[in-house]
């Protein structure tokens, strides 16, 4: 079910990032995903995020309020310029009704300003975000996988 409301975004402001965080564990920390941040970790991770030329990290507002998080990076890759989104999330009482959605789109206007041409990302496959990016216009790639190897 979609719902109207006074929605915007807008590049995600130092001034904001309490916010951010507080909105970033709520969601992640819950099924499915159980992630377990300590503060440190959070303010470090954040600084990645934010950090660096190629930094981008956009947030939606409903009325007035901070409900979602796009935070990325953009690439300039052979094909042309990509943004990577690291994280995306929707606050748990506005999933469900459109507004993620409604945010990639905005999102996708925003960086299609600065001449992205595709938008990529990586998420887990037994979970309902795999389907919504699916639902949205994602497309898994036949050839790629995703591959990480654990040290110690």
């Amino acid at each position: 079910m979609e719902v109207q409301a006074m929605v915007g975004v807008r590049r995600l402001e130092v001034a904001e990032l309490s916010s951010a965080k507080r909105l970033f564990v709520e969601v992640f920390q819950e099924a499915p995903w159980h992630d377990r941040w300590t503060e440190d970790q959070l303010d470090l991770y954040f600084r990645d995020l934010m950090d660096g030329n190629s930094s981008l990290c956009l947030a939606l507002y409903a009325e007035e309020k901070l409900i979602g998080l796009c935070m990325g990076r953009v690439y300039h890759w052979y094909e042309g310029t990509e943004y990577d989104i690291r994280e995306f999330c929707i606050a748990k009482v506005w999933q469900g009704k459109g507004m993620g959605r409604q945010f990639l789109d905005l999102a996708g206007s925003e960086v299609a300003k600065l001449g992205v041409h595709m938008l990529t990302l990586s998420t887990l496959a037994e979970t309902s975000a795999y389907e919504f990016y699916q639902q949205v216009g994602f497309s898994v790639h036949k050839d790629a996988r995703f591959l990480y190897k654990r040290l110690g």
